[in-house]
């Protein structure tokens, strides 16, 4: 008696292959428990239908996982984030793997007594910044308004940079305080998110400082979406979908900080989400 199981015979109704480098990559990469289910999820709908990338729904797939439709949009967003898959176009374009050569994995803490390491690219899903229920969604009709209601009602809100004043002398006028927006903390989740495909924000300037404030008191529908640090984080991945701002033009041109908060380059960015 042989112990060899005949999986046509056993299994009617199929089977799904896997690329054997795919699959070792996937058996040695340090993912999360969602983000690896949500992997599966997708090869199954990619590779199961002999497809090498497919529109997927998150709603589909938190119903195949088990997973929060929202967790499942977080999962996809960092896979995407650490190069395991990609999207061809934008928002709602296919999704498919990446070529495991070209994946970036985010080192974990591993050890109890060991302080964690600073990933290696992006934010990962232990930093303090939670990522925004994301519009990384197809087929489930997300629109701007709903990325920023998703906004309105999750996260925290994005801390201000502690307030100063100058020293007032007798017989002048009293200072004015100080703008309390978190520069520092927005530009540095551009360089997280944005900092190995785009140039890095080295110094805010004045300008720059200026175009984030607009962004920051931008109102949409009653909200102001970019005070939650986790709507700057799906705001700056969001812009690395459109290839061209990412350099793949005739010039080699990309965009930056500046660019990406002009608030001509925000409004498409939202409005295209509808």
């Amino acid at each position: 008696m042989t112990n060899i199981v005949q999986i046509q015979s056993r299994n009617p109704g199929g089977f799904t292959r896997m690329d054997n480098d795919l699959y070792e990559a996937l058996i040695g990469a340090d993912l999360s428990g969602r983000e690896l289910r949500v992997a599966l999820a997708i090869h199954r709908q990619t590779a199961g239908y002999n497809l090498e990338s497919a529109r997927i729904a998150a709603s589909y797939i938190a119903q195949m996982s088990g997973i929060h439709r929202e967790d499942v949009s977080r999962a996809i967003c960092e896979l995407i984030r650490q190069r395991v898959i990609y999207r061809v176009g934008g928002s709602r374009s296919p999704i498919g793997f990446a070529p495991v050569n070209e994946w970036s994995i985010d080192k974990k803490n591993t050890h109890a007594n060991k302080q964690k390491e600073v990933p290696q690219c992006g934010v990962s899903t232990t930093s303090n910044v939670a990522f925004l229920p994301h519009n990384k969604d197809i087929n489930t009709n997300l629109t701007a308004d709903a990325v920023v209601a998703a906004v309105a009602s999750t996260g925290d809100d994005l801390e201000s940079e502690p307030e100063q004043q100058c020293a007032h002398k007798p017989g002048q006028p009293a200072p004015t305080k100080t703008d309390r927006i978190p520069y520092s903390r927005i530009a540095e989740i551009y360089n997280t998110v944005c900092g190995e495909l785009l140039p890095k924000c080295l110094k805010l300037s004045a300008k720059r400082k200026k175009l984030i404030q607009g962004c920051w008191n931008l109102e949409i529908n009653g909200v102001l979406p970019f005070r939650k640090g986790e709507f700057w984080t799906a705001y700056f991945t969001d812009c690395l979908t459109n290839k061209h701002w990412i350099g793949e033009n005739d010039r080699g041109w990309t965009a930056d900080i500046e660019f990406l908060t002009r608030q001509d380059k925000v409004l498409k960015v939202l409005e295209a989400l509808q």
